[in-house]
Protein backbone atom coordinates (compact mmCIF):
# COMPACT_ATOMS: atom_id res chain seq x y z
CA UNK A 1 0.00 0.00 0.00
CA UNK A 2 3.10 2.77 0.64
CA UNK A 3 4.00 2.42 -3.02
CA UNK A 4 0.05 3.26 -4.10
CA UNK A 5 0.26 5.96 -1.74
CA UNK A 6 3.38 6.99 -3.13
CA UNK A 7 2.55 6.81 -6.66
CA UNK A 8 -0.68 8.97 -6.09
CA UNK A 9 1.07 11.50 -4.38
CA UNK A 10 3.90 11.78 -6.89
CA UNK A 11 1.23 12.66 -9.53
CA UNK A 12 1.29 15.86 -10.55
CA UNK A 13 -1.18 15.48 -14.01
CA UNK A 14 -4.25 17.67 -14.06
CA UNK A 15 -6.28 14.64 -16.33
CA UNK A 16 -5.90 11.49 -16.53
CA UNK A 17 -3.89 9.88 -19.74
CA UNK A 18 -4.89 7.28 -21.95
CA UNK A 19 -2.91 5.11 -23.50
CA UNK A 20 -2.55 5.32 -26.83
CA UNK A 21 -0.25 4.46 -29.92
CA UNK A 22 -0.79 7.13 -32.48
CA UNK A 23 1.42 8.91 -34.88
CA UNK A 24 2.28 11.94 -34.75
CA UNK A 25 3.72 15.06 -36.96
CA UNK A 26 5.51 18.20 -34.96
CA UNK A 27 5.10 21.19 -37.02
CA UNK A 28 7.48 23.77 -36.29
CA UNK A 29 9.34 27.26 -37.66
CA UNK A 30 6.17 28.26 -39.45
CA UNK A 31 5.34 24.76 -40.25
CA UNK A 32 8.60 24.15 -42.37
CA UNK A 33 10.06 22.10 -40.31
CA UNK A 34 8.19 18.84 -39.09
CA UNK A 35 9.11 15.69 -37.36
CA UNK A 36 7.92 12.43 -36.96
CA UNK A 37 6.81 11.15 -33.71
CA UNK A 38 4.33 8.57 -31.42
CA UNK A 39 2.08 9.56 -29.18
CA UNK A 40 2.35 7.12 -26.32
CA UNK A 41 -0.11 8.46 -24.22
CA UNK A 42 -2.76 11.31 -24.41
CA UNK A 43 -5.18 13.45 -21.70
CA UNK A 44 -7.00 16.66 -22.79
CA UNK A 45 -4.14 18.85 -21.16
CA UNK A 46 -0.75 17.10 -22.61
CA UNK A 47 0.81 14.01 -23.54
CA UNK A 48 3.61 11.82 -23.94
CA UNK A 49 5.49 11.80 -27.13
CA UNK A 50 8.46 9.11 -28.44
CA UNK A 51 10.75 11.35 -30.69
CA UNK A 52 14.39 10.82 -31.85
CA UNK A 53 16.92 11.89 -29.77
CA UNK A 54 18.61 14.01 -32.42
CA UNK A 55 15.67 15.98 -33.42
CA UNK A 56 15.63 19.62 -32.17
CA UNK A 57 12.25 20.04 -29.83
CA UNK A 58 11.64 23.63 -29.50
CA UNK A 59 9.62 24.83 -26.31
CA UNK A 60 6.76 26.03 -28.60
CA UNK A 61 5.32 23.93 -31.71
CA UNK A 62 2.45 22.89 -33.29
CA UNK A 63 1.41 19.09 -33.18
CA UNK A 64 -0.92 16.84 -35.63
CA UNK A 65 -1.80 13.72 -33.75
CA UNK A 66 -3.41 10.96 -36.28
CA UNK A 67 -4.22 11.68 -39.51
CA UNK A 68 -7.38 13.66 -39.83
CA UNK A 69 -7.19 15.50 -36.27
CA UNK A 70 -6.74 19.15 -35.62
CA UNK A 71 -3.44 20.98 -35.49
CA UNK A 72 -3.08 22.21 -31.89
CA UNK A 73 -0.43 24.66 -30.53
CA UNK A 74 1.84 22.93 -27.62
CA UNK A 75 4.68 23.47 -25.34
CA UNK A 76 7.55 21.45 -24.09
CA UNK A 77 7.86 20.76 -20.58
CA UNK A 78 9.93 18.14 -20.45
CA UNK A 79 12.36 16.06 -22.24
CA UNK A 80 14.29 12.67 -21.28
CA UNK A 81 16.49 10.68 -24.04
CA UNK A 82 13.39 9.83 -26.39
CA UNK A 83 10.80 11.02 -24.39
CA UNK A 84 9.05 14.44 -24.55
CA UNK A 85 6.15 15.60 -22.32
CA UNK A 86 3.92 18.19 -23.65
CA UNK A 87 1.35 20.65 -22.67
CA UNK A 88 -1.71 21.60 -24.93
CA UNK A 89 -2.27 25.69 -25.30
CA UNK A 90 -5.92 25.08 -26.44
CA UNK A 91 -7.38 23.00 -23.35
CA UNK A 92 -11.26 23.37 -22.23
CA UNK A 93 -12.39 24.45 -19.46
CA UNK A 94 -14.61 23.27 -16.97
CA UNK A 95 -17.69 24.33 -18.83
CA UNK A 96 -16.23 22.80 -22.20
CA UNK A 97 -15.12 25.79 -23.64
CA UNK A 98 -12.08 26.23 -25.44
CA UNK A 99 -8.78 28.63 -23.41
CA UNK A 100 -6.29 29.58 -25.14
CA UNK A 101 -3.47 29.68 -23.02
CA UNK A 102 -1.41 32.68 -23.67
CA UNK A 103 2.62 31.76 -25.22
CA UNK A 104 3.95 34.67 -24.98
CA UNK A 105 4.07 38.07 -22.96
CA UNK A 106 2.54 40.39 -25.54
CA UNK A 107 -0.67 37.92 -26.12
CA UNK A 108 -1.30 38.00 -22.03
CA UNK A 109 -1.46 41.41 -22.08
CA UNK A 110 -2.81 42.22 -25.26
CA UNK A 111 -6.49 44.07 -24.62
CA UNK A 112 -6.00 43.99 -20.98
CA UNK A 113 -3.75 46.54 -18.96
CA UNK A 114 -2.08 44.29 -16.51
CA UNK A 115 0.12 46.58 -13.50
CA UNK A 116 3.45 44.57 -11.87
CA UNK A 117 2.80 42.50 -8.78
CA UNK A 118 5.93 44.09 -7.34
CA UNK A 119 6.84 47.76 -7.09
CA UNK A 120 9.28 49.55 -9.19
CA UNK A 121 12.81 49.85 -8.08
CA UNK A 122 13.94 53.07 -6.45
CA UNK A 123 16.03 53.87 -9.16
CA UNK A 124 13.14 54.20 -11.84
CA UNK A 125 10.32 55.99 -9.55
CA UNK A 126 13.00 58.40 -8.14
CA UNK A 127 13.14 59.65 -11.63
CA UNK A 128 10.07 60.36 -12.28
CA UNK A 129 7.77 63.44 -10.78
CA UNK A 130 4.98 61.38 -9.02
CA UNK A 131 5.45 59.20 -6.56
CA UNK A 132 3.70 55.28 -5.97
Amino acid sequence: MAATAETAGNERRIAPRTRTLKRGKILSNNRFSTYDCIVRNISATGALLTIDAAVPLPKEFEIRIGEDDAIRPAKLVYRRELFAGIHFLDTMDDEGRLEITPTSASEAISGLLRWPVEPLPHSITSHVPWRF
